[in-house]
């Protein structure tokens, strides 16, 4: 059985082809790891049959490289698929440049890596002893800015109560960064046609409660 399910996993094979507008330099402390340069923002990415898409990391011990790799498709954690559904359809709608998306993906990380109990929030430190699973080193930039719109994203995604927005997948590949893939849902709108049936429809309905109007009258 276990070999079964295993050999019927969603693969896919693709390769790293940039981050969005050069993306946002920052010093990453996690897991004890001091002065980790990571590149903070959206990454692109292309399949073996030439289809680009859109991610974000999920894993920080890892890197990715521009050469193809295959990745399994599947999901996340109830908690974690939630927290990230709730933080995509809360704010992604307004994440439109290169230091939104860098916070952006700064609260991703949050969502992913934090391992104290409470309210998720980034915070700038230099070493581990909060007990957060990372947290930005304040020793060679200010990022008080990019805190700030990563915590009112966190903030934002805590609060919501709609509907799902997106479509969520985390690819994963034990030697590259796991990835937060995703997609708007789509509502299906109704073809021109439709809307005629439709008019038709309660045209009809209209006429039949007039002449039964007319009956009643006479």
């Amino acid at each position: 059985m276990a070999a079964s399910s295993a050999a019927s996993a969603t693969t896919l094979s693709l390769k790293y082809t940039g981050i969005a507008d050069g993306g946002e330099a920052v010093k990453i402390e996690q897991f004890g790891k001091n002065n980790d340069h990571v590149t903070a923002g959206l990454l692109n990415f292309e399949t073996s049959d030439n289809k680009s898409f859109s991610a974000y990391c999920v894993e920080l011990g890892q890197y990715t490289i521009e050469s193809l790799k295959t990745y399994t498709v599947g999901s996340f954690s109830t908690t974690q698929g939630t927290n990230l559904q709730n933080l995509l359809s809360a704010s992604y709608a307004t994440v439109d440049t290169n230091a939104e998306r860098a916070a952006f993906q700064l609260a991703v990380w949050e969502l992913t890596h934090e391992s104290k109990a409470g309210k998720f929030s980034v915070t700038e430190g230099a070493n581990d002893s909060d007990g957060q699973g990372f947290n930005l080193n304040n020793s060679s930039k200010n990022y008080s800015s990019l805190m700030s719109q990563a915590n009112s994203y966190l903030d934002a995604g805590a609060a919501y109560k709609g509907a799902n927005l997106y479509q969520i997948e985390k690819l994963s590949n034990p030697e590259q960064q796991d990835l937060l893939r995703f997609n708007a849902v789509v509502t299906a709108v109704p073809e021109p046609s439709s809307y005629a049936l439709l008019m038709a429809g309660l045209g009809v309905i209209g006429f039949v409660s007039r002449r039964r109007s007319s009956a009643i009258k006479s």
